[in-house]
């Protein structure tokens, strides 16, 4: 790894007159202390204080919501927090990704902007795809079935969601590791550029493809965004380019790392396995619970004003973190939320956000874990993690799981 340019002080100060109970030493991008499992991670940050919310110095210092109904409050309620900024650190990520549409925009601004692409990713307009996910699917299981394993992450995770994605947008696959290296630069930055820097590439990528896409016949989604009207008007040059990095970096990340922890988890259950592979009726709550047990993102927000909550005063310009993990693993939402239960009555969840800047490609991510599922288990119905391994978390905006090997019978 290079020297960061991100630059951030490691620590910022306190905001005058925060007691010492309030401040956390939590940092999201490496928030493990003495064990690697993300999910344990944020539950131990919340078990450790009795308050609904924190403050951290790292990052440039902000506040973290821990209880469900601040979460829940930080993500829908865009009149005290504001989405103009949803990364820490504020300066430097949080100013870079605050150029991209629509998520930057609050309501109803955002509106027109989101359209664009619920036009093309949301329920209807995903079904079409379902049979080229199936296919390539089985081509990549069958691809090392035989072998009685498989590196997970590199071999399955990186390749369906991805390739799936790069079809969506008709982008050629070959140019997959340049784009994902952008992308990770705003959830799981590696030093090797600042965000400003990543934006750029973005663009100076995006934009022969946007001119060429503008007066084409295709029908992908970067032809349907240049095509576009925002406000009764054609969408600008720059509007476009913005919508479609947006577009670009939520389309090369979550999917891959949600795959990871959802295999890695049910590689340690033998008992759901059974019940998945014997019982296709089970697959619907499986998914589900999939993505209340392991959801992966710890977005932000920007306070608009001054504004008392929990006891405290969070400052305009202050940045909030919702961690998503949060919502779904407390017992006051959950019951028993730490344990995988197909049988769970009510499952209670924000894995793909709330409110109005909720996930727009979760049709998409639906459809790619029940094919996944689907295939999977027609298979390969038995498989565990292969020993020896310890099984590690990254931090981040969005968490990710870091490669692991599974086997099962040969043959």
């Amino acid at each position: 790894m290079t020297d960061t340019t991100l630059a951030p002080p490691a620590t910022a100060t306190r905001p005058e007159g925060l007691p010492d109970d309030r401040v956390v030493d939590f940092d999201i991008y490496n928030p493990f202390d003495g064990q690697y499992d993300l999910h344990k991670a944020w539950v131990q940050l919340r078990d450790s204080t009795q308050h609904a919310i924190v403050w951290t110095p790292h990052n440039e210092g902000h506040w973290i919501a821990l209880s469900p109904e601040l979460i829940g409050e930080v993500f829908s309620d865009a009149a005290r927090f504001s989405s103009r900024v949803v990364l820490v650190p504020k300066s430097t990520a949080g100013e870079a990704y605050g150029d991209l549409l629509p998520l930057s925009l609050d309501p109803p601004v955002h509106r027109p902007y989101r359209k664009v692409l619920n036009d093309k990713l949301y329920g209807s307009a995903i079904k079409p795809l379902e049979p080229k996910v199936r296919k390539l699917t089985a081509e990549l299981i069958e691809g090392f079935v035989a072998n009685g394993r498989c590196e997970f992450v590199h071999e399955f995770a990186e390749q369906l969601p991805l390739r799936v994605f790069m079809e969506l947008v008709d982008l050629p696959v070959k140019h997959l590791p340049r784009l994902k290296h952008l992308a990770d630069q705003f959830t799981r930055p590696d030093g090797s550029m600042t965000p400003a820097e990543a934006t750029a590439s973005f663009k100076a990528y995006l934009k022969p493809i946007l001119d060429e896409r503008r007066n084409s016949s295709r029908e992908d989604l970067l032809t349907h965004i240049t095509q576009s009207k925002v406000n009764d008007r054609p969408m600008t040059e720059d509007e476009a380019a913005r919508l479609a990095s947006q577009v670009l970096v939520g389309g090369l990340d979550t999917v891959v790392n949600f795959m990871s922890f959802t295999m890695s988890t049910l590689a340690q259950a033998p008992e759901i396995q059974a019940r998945i592979a014997t019982d296709p009726t089970c697959h619907h709550a499986a998914i589900n619970e999939c993505l209340r047990r392991m959801p992966l993102v710890s977005s932000a927000r920007e306070l608009v004003a001054d504004t008392e909550v929990d006891g405290v005063t969070l400052r305009k310009g202050d940045m909030v973190i919702a961690p998503t993990e949060l919502y779904a693993l407390n017992d006051a939402i959950n019951d028993n939320p730490m344990a995988f239960d197909l049988d769970r009555k009510v499952r209670n969840h924000m894995v793909f956000g709330n409110g109005n800047h909720t996930c727009p490609g979760q049709f998409l991510a639906r459809m790619e874990m029940k094919v996944l599922l689907e295939e999977w288990f027609a298979r390969i119905p038995s498989f565990e993690l292969e020993p020896g391994q310890t099984i590690r978390h990254n931090g981040g905006i969005v968490g990710g799981c870091q490669p692991f090997v599974l086997r099962w019978p040969a043959g």
